[in-house]
């Protein structure tokens, strides 16, 4: 379970970093919808770092705000699974 936290944050991480490349290049960019998918998915502290390294969709609150409910959500879910 741990490698799985550890995967999705790191693909959200680079996903990220990807989407804000593309924007300085006003290339085609990766649809929100795909980014809330991945941090919904449990990927919520890789976007975050990915906010702060980025400094990418940091205008958008609510990005940030389901960052946080989604990390609670699965910290949640990961101790009970565990215990």
């Amino acid at each position: 379970m741990f490698t799985y936290y550890l995967v999705i944050n790191c693909i959200t991480l680079i996903v990220w970093g990807i989407d804000k490349f593309r924007a300085k290049l006003n290339q085609w960019r990766i649809p929100e919808k795909s980014l809330l998918v991945l941090i919904i998915l449990g990927g919520g502290i890789g976007a975050l770092i990915g906010m702060t390294v980025f400094r990418h969709k940091t205008r958008k609150s609510h990005f940030k705000i389901i960052s946080i409910i989604s990390i609670l959500i699965h910290l949640v879910l990961f101790f009970y699974i565990l215990s």
